[in-house]
């Protein structure tokens, strides 16, 4: 598979759950608790509805999918970590800020080759192509902000004023790391941990974090570590900081 076919496949999946989800998204249906995923989280229905879409039409072709709700389906060599709905409260909520997400790789970021976000309330689509990152088919770069003190930063959860020029949280990292990409924001920083490992799961962010690299940003843990060993896996977690080079380092750094 190549990218342009992942591209493709990509479009096929975001316009097919945009189309569902729509027609529940921000009602009390789309709340509704309808089981407990793979993941060991609440699976809500709108949840359900942007999955059973998605992994229909997946699995028309030769991927092993990792999905937030499902696990893991398929035998394939090429990975796909699925995130049908990232950004579940802003989607039950009617908060234009939700998105599906979609990474193909060999099994670990290292190897991904392809990533696509789409915002399920917009129609924008974000995604990677010859190492290159794209928004709605135009060419997208990170900021080059290097000061702190003028950098608007997202950022998951602040303990204390680290002194960004502004701070935000959005709700979902699929689509705040192509924030970061189109340069909108500066960086996303994550420093929550949960039994001695990241908060975030594989399919919340490899798409994402793909997007913003081929945008020109440097991706680590908080600890500075490369990311490209991270698997593909259910049981994947990471903490994250992504930014410009420079700015990157300055953000490691400040939150030793």
């Amino acid at each position: 598979m190549n990218q342009k076919e992942a591209l493709q496949i990509s479009r096929e999946v975001g316009e097919e759950v945009r189309r569902a989800v729509s027609k529940i998204a921000g009602t009390k249906e789309s709340k509704e608790v309808i089981g407990i995923g793979k993941d060991g989280t609440p699976t809500k229905k709108i949840d359900k509805v942007a999955e059973d879409i998605a992994i229909s039409i997946l699995k028309n072709y030769d991927v092993r999918i990792v999905s937030e709700e499902a696990g893991v389906l398929g035998e394939s060599d090429i990975y796909v970590a699925l995130d049908p709905i990232d950004g579940t409260f802003n989607a039950t909520r009617g908060i234009p800020i939700y998105s599906v997400s979609l990474c193909f790789s060999k099994g670990d970021l290292g190897s991904a080759f392809f990533g696509y976000v789409m915002n399920l309330a917009t129609g924008d689509e974000y995604y990677t192509l010859n190492g290159k990152a794209f928004k709605n088919g135009e060419k997208i770069e990170v900021t080059k902000i290097e000061e702190i003190s003028e950098c608007d930063a997202i950022f998951y959860y602040p303990f204390r004023n680290y002194g960004f020029k502004r701070l935000r949280i959005y709700g979902s990292a699929a689509l705040e790391l192509c924030f970061v990409a189109e340069g909108v924001m500066d960086c996303f920083v994550d420093i929550r941990k949960g039994a001695g490992k990241g908060f975030l799961r594989i399919y919340d962010v490899a798409a994402g974090l793909l997007i913003a690299q081929n945008a020109g940003a440097k991706a680590t843990d908080t600890e500075g570590n490369d990311l490209s060993c991270r698997k593909f896996t259910m049981d994947e977690r990471l903490t994250l900081v992504v930014a410009n080079p420079e700015l990157h380092r300055k953000l490691l750094e400040l939150i030793k």
